[in-house]
C-alpha cells in the first residue's frame, strides 16, 4: 500500500529531474551556439572587400544632366584604347558602344550586357555593370549614384571596393561625392572635375495643354495606366505621332521607340523615369503630366533630385538646341504641381543641391565570404554575415545588404533538395540559383521557383516541358499579354545563361522569342494609343482619373440595385488593373508566329 502511494510521487520527481536535465541541456547548447557564433564572428569572419593593386588615379566627374560628363570619360576611353564603360541599363551601353564603334576602327569595341554579346572579349568594352569585369587599363563608371539602390547598389560598391583599374572616371551628380569618395580612398591621386550644364533649361511660366504639345516633347507620366492614357489625349491631337516608352516595354521595343522619336517619325513620346537615367534623345522639351509617383511602398511626390534627372533630358547639347519644361494639363485625374518642377530645374541647371537620399553604399556577401559548406548551411550563414557586417561597416561609409530575400529563396529550395533533386543541390549550384537575377516579389515569386526547380530536374536526368520555361507566343494577344511573355523569356534568358540546356533549349531560344513579342508590340502601339483613351466615368461621361472606371456619385449605392457597386483603383496607383488594358486582337503581327509547333519538337 505504501509502495503504491509513493509511485506517483517517484514518477512526478523522474519527469521533473527530466525536464530539469532537458532545460539544463538547452541551455549548454544554447550558450555554446552563441560562443560558436561569437567565435565566427570574432575569428572567422570574412574581411572587408579589397584590391590587391591601388590605382594610380581616380577622376570625378561631377554635375548635373547635359554637362558633358559622360561624353569627356568615353572621349579619355576611347584615346587611352583599352578598358570598360559600365552602366546602369543596356540602353546606355548601347549608347556608349555605337559612339566608340564610329571613332575606333572595327573590333575595337565590344558590347557585353548578359542579354547581348558582340566582341565580348574587344580591347574595350560598353557593359552593364553585373558584367564589368574586375581589372583592366580603365574604367568608365556612369550614373554612380546606382552604389545607393537597394537592390543592385552591391554591384557598384563591389566594382568600386575591388576592381583593379590603373585609372577610373566616376560620372556622378555633385551630390553622390561624400557617397562614392570612401570607397576609392586607396587611389594614389584623386581628381575632381565640376562639369556645368551645356545647354539652358527655362521653366515654362504657364501649363501646357493637350492640344499645344509642340514636336521633339517628351510627356511623364509615372504608371502603364497613365502613360496610355495620356498618350490617347495626345494622340488625337497628333494622330499616329505620339509614342509611348515604360519599363514593362521589352528592350528592343525601347530602342525602335527611340529611334523613331529620334528621327522624327514621333513627334511626341510620353514615358515613365526610366527616361531618366541617361537616356539622350532630341527633345527641347518636358513636361510632367503628373508629379507624384508610386515608389513600391507609397504614393508620394516627386523629390527634386528625381525631377532634375527627367527634366534635365530637355535640350540636350548637340542634339538640340536651349530646353524648357513645364507641366501638362488637361488630362483627367492627373494634377502636376508646377512649383515642384521649378525646383527640379534649379537642381538640373546645377543652380541648387538636391535632396538625393542620404543612403550609404550596399555590401553583398560572396560565397566565398559565408563559410558555409551545403547548402542547407546558407540561411544561417547568411545571417551571421549581415550581424558582422552590419558592425564592421558602421565606420567605412557603406552599409550591410539586407539579405533577407538570399534566406527565403534558400528557405523555398530546401525541401526540393531532401527527393530525388537532392543530388543536384550542391553548394555552389543553390547558390547560382537565389542569385539568379530574377524578381521574387509577389506575385513573379512562383515564376523563379519554377525555373529553380526545373534547372534541378534537368541536373539529375527529369524531363522538363518546354512550356515550363518558355511560354507560347501570344495569338491575337494585347500588348499587355505580348509584355508579358517577353518578360517571362527574360527570366528564360537569365535561367539558361547559367544553366543552359534545361528543357532542350538555350538562351538564343528565350532572345528569339523575346525579339518575336518585341516586333509584335511595336506592330501593336499604334492601335493601343488611339483606343487607350480613358478618363470617362463608363455609366456616365463624367471625366475622372484614368485608372478608375467610374466616378464617385456612379459607384455609391443606388436605388433599384442590389447592394452597393464601388470601383476601386487598379490595386494602387502604379500597378495593373482597373479598367482594362488596351488590347489590339486584331491587327498587324497578331497571330503572325506561333511557338507551339517548335515548342513541340524541342519536348
Amino acid at each position: 500500500m505504501t509502495g503504491t502511494q509513493h509511485s506517483p510521487t517517484r514518477r512526478r520527481e523522474r519527469s521533473a529531474a527530466r525536464e530539469t536535465a532537458a532545460r539544463d541541456a538547452d541551455r549548454v547548447a544554447a550558450r555554446d551556439e552563441k560562443r560558436a557564433q561569437q567565435i565566427w564572428v570574432d575569428g572567422a569572419a570574412p574581411e572587408l572587400p579589397s584590391r590587391a593593386t591601388r590605382p594610380e588615379k581616380v577622376v570625378f566627374h561631377l554635375g548635373p544632366t547635359n554637362s558633358g560628363k559622360t561624353y569627356e570619360s568615353l572621349q579619355a576611353l576611347a584615346a587611352l584604347g583599352s578598358g570598360v564603360y559600365a552602366a546602369p541599363l543596356r540602353q546606355l551601353a548601347h549608347e556608349a558602344y555605337a559612339k566608340l564603334s564610329a571613332q575606333l576602327p572595327p573590333g575595337t569595341v565590344g558590347l557585353s550586357t548578359g542579354e547581348e554579346e558582340i566582341d565580348p572579349n574587344a580591347a574595350i568594352v560598353c557593359c552593364t555593370v553585373e558584367k564589368a569585369p574586375d581589372r583592366g587599363e580603365m574604367l568608365v563608371l556612369d550614373e554612380s549614384h546606382w552604389v545607393t539602390d537597394p537592390d543592385r547598389g552591391h554591384h557598384w560598391a563591389r566594382l568600386l571596393l575591388t576592381g583593379e583599374y590603373r585609372e577610373m572616371h566616376l560620372i556622378s551628380a555633385a551630390e553622390a561625392y561624400l557617397v562614392l569618395k570612401p570607397l576609392v580612398t586607396d587611389a594614389q591621386q584623386v581628381q575632381v572635375v565640376n562639369h556645368k550644364r551645356l545647354s539652358r533649361l527655362d521653366v515654362l511660366r504657364a501649363p501646357v495643354r493637350t492640344d499645344a504639345v509642340r514636336p521633339q516633347t517628351l510627356v511623364v507620366a509615372f504608371s502603364r495606366k497613365a502613360v496610355y492614357a495620356v498618350a490617347a489625349e495626345l494622340d488625337q491631337h497628333r494622330p499616329g505621332k505620339v509614342g509611348v516608352l515604360y519599363g514593362a516595354l521589352p528592350p528592343a521595343t525601347r530602342r525602335q521607340v527611340i529611334d523613331r522619336f529620334t528621327r522624327g517619325e514621333l513627334d511626341v513620346l510620353v514615358t515613365t523615369d526610366v527616361i531618366g537615367h541617361g537616356i539622350n534623345v532630341p527633345a527641347t522639351t518636358v513636361l510632367f503630366a503628373e508629379t507624384t509617383k508610386f515608389d513600391g511602398q507609397e504614393l508620394r511626390p516627386l523629390r527634386t533630385w528625381e525631377v532634375a534627372q527627367i527634366a534635365g533630358r530637355a535640350g540636350r547639347y548637340g542634339l538640340t538646341g536651349h530646353g524648357q519644361t513645364g507641366i501638362l494639363i488637361g488630362v483627367s485625374g492627373l494634377k502636376p504641381v508646377g512649383a515642384l518642377v521649378g525646383a527640379g530645374a534649379a537642381v538640373a541647371r546645377g543652380d541648387e543641391m538636391s535632396d538625393l537620399p542620404k543612403r550609404r553604399p550596399r555590401l553583398r556577401p560572396e560565397l566565398e565570404d559565408l563559410g558555409a559548406f551545403e547548402a542547407v548551411d546558407l540561411p544561417e550563414a547568411l545571417t551571421r554575415w549581415m550581424a558582422w557586417a552590419r558592425v564592421a561597416t558602421q565606420d567605412e561609409g557603406m552599409t550591410a545588404d539586407d539579405v533577407t530575400g538570399l534566406v527565403l529563396r534558400v528557405h523555398a529550395l530546401l525541401p526540393m533538395l531532401r527527393g530525388p533533386l537532392g543530388e543536384a543541390g550542391d553548394l555552389q549550384t543553390v547558390w547560382r540559383l537565389i542569385n539568379l537575377a530574377i524578381d521574387y516579389n509577389p506575385p513573379r515569386r512562383t515564376r523563379w521557383l519554377v525555373l529553380a526547380r526545373a534547372a534541378l530536374q534537368h541536373a539529375v536526368g527529369l524531363p522538363v516541358p518546354v512550356a515550363t520555361v518558355l511560354p507560347e507566343y501570344p495569338v491575337k494577344g494585347s500588348v499587355e499579354e505580348y509584355e508579358q511573355t517577353a518578360a517571362a523569356a527574360r527570366d528564360a534568358q537569365t535561367l539558361l545563361r547559367q544553366f543552359p540546356g534545361v528543357a532542350g533549349l538555350d538562351s538564343d531560344d528565350a532572345a528569339e522569342l523575346e525579339e518575336a513579342c518585341a516586333q509584335t508590340i511595336t506592330e501593336l502601339l499604334p492601335d493601343a494609343i488611339s483606343i487607350g483613351r480613358s478618363g470617362t466615368c463608363t455609366e456616365c461621361g463624367t471625366s475622372i482619373a484614368p485608372w478608375f472606371t467610374t466616378c464617385r456619385p456612379c459607384s455609391g449605392p443606388r436605388s433599384g440595385r442590389g447592394g452597393s457597386e464601388r470601383s476601386r483603383p487598379a490595386g494602387g496607383r502604379g500597378r495593373s488593373g482597373g479598367r482594362p488594358t488596351p488590347t489590339a486582337n486584331t491587327g498587324a503581327g497578331a497571330g503572325r508566329r506561333n511557338r507551339s509547333s517548335r515548342g513541340s519538337r524541342r519536348s
